[in-house]
């Protein structure tokens, strides 16, 4: 590796982004949002440093998050460091596609409370690896495999809070100044924040089963929403019974299952009409069979109808993030 190569750094923020913004924004994003009611606004910051890319970003509702990283890109998501950030982090699902730590290639759920400032950082793999050692990436596998949010040291995640801000700052401050960074600069950022999380001790603990039941249900709502979607075959397929599922969604997510089916089916409805033929194919893909009262949910939602998003779609996309 030559840690003498230099390289430039790209910064982008956005007081008011919503989740159609940033997907058009971003193409070398694989994100499919759900925001639990209405549309979400984000306050957002970006700062891409070549081998690894940092966001710090809170959003303005409860947000499902299902993601598709590249295959080269190993993901990991923070909290702010202050107590009642750390204390919702952790109350968050943990295990499997919840993890905060996630593998290149990864398939993830994360759930994005409201109005919590939040971190995410990728990098590359492959650099990754030589930049830390094969034994500290073997290490970190361990970190993906916690089965709750509460296995991490909380002392541990509030100081690498801490180091993401200070990297952030330094992001904006290097494009106002066309400073550059060598090599050894960033593997020493990289190893502060993922070594502490290495060396830390993890506690031992169970997968929550509301979380289990979160977790396929959501899945099932993602692959299924273009048909039609029965509670009781969702209560099914999650192993519970419809009140108990109905208890689970209001107490993690705070909205009914059906609520959520609804809100999930008009974003994708909205995403959609960018690429289908007419209003009609774009609901029927989204899983909606009527459109008697689209226009008006929609309307309710998004405050515009179909056809006035439509005339708003971004027309230029960023490159932050393309070299992952």
């Amino acid at each position: 590796m030559d840690v003498t190569k230099q390289f430039h750094v790209k910064a982008y923020s956005s007081d008011e982004h919503t989740y159609f913004d940033l997907i058009h924004s971003f193409p070398c994003l694989e994100l499919t949002p759900t925001p639990v009611s209405g549309d979400a606004l984000l306050h957002l910051e970006m700062v891409d440093f070549g081998p690894f890319v940092i966001s710090k970003r809170k959003n303005s509702v409860f947000t499902i998050e299902h993601i598709v990283f590249n295959p080269n890109t190993v993901a990991i998501q923070f909290p702010a460091a202050d107590d009642d950030a750390l204390t919702r982090y952790q109350a968050l699902p943990g295990a499997e596609q919840h993890c905060a730590f996630q593998l290149a290639g990864a398939r993830v759920q994360w759930l994005i409370p409201e109005n919590l400032w939040m971190y995410q950082i990728q990098i590359d793999q492959r650099w990754m690896e030589k930049a830390l050692g094969q034994q500290a990436f073997r290490d970190y596998h361990e970190l993906c495999r916690a089965s709750s949010r509460k296995a991490y040291d909380v002392g541990v995640l509030a100081v690498v809070s801490e180091q993401l801000e200070t990297m952030v700052n330094m992001g904006f401050q290097a494009q106002r100044n066309g400073q550059t960074f060598h090599e050894s600069q960033l593997i020493t950022m990289v190893s502060d924040i993922v070594m502490p999380c290495i060396m830390s001790d993890m506690s031992d603990m169970k997968i929550s089963t509301r979380h289990k039941i979160l977790s396929k249900a959501l899945s099932y709502v993602q692959d299924h929403h273009g048909q039609a979607i029965r509670l009781e075959d969702l209560a099914r397929f999650a192993s519970t019974s419809v009140r108990n599922l109905q208890i689970v969604f209001k107490q993690e997510i705070g909205v009914s299952p059906t609520r959520y089916i609804q809100q999930y089916r008009l974003h994708r409805f909205r995403h959609a009409l960018t690429r289908a033929n007419s209003v009609s194919e774009a609901a029927y893909q989204s899983g909606f069979k009527h459109l008697g009262r689209l226009t008006e949910m929609y309307a309710k939602v998004f405050s515009k109808t179909p056809s006035a998003h439509l005339q708003t779609l971004p027309t230029q996309a960023l490159e932050i993030g393309s070299s992952l």
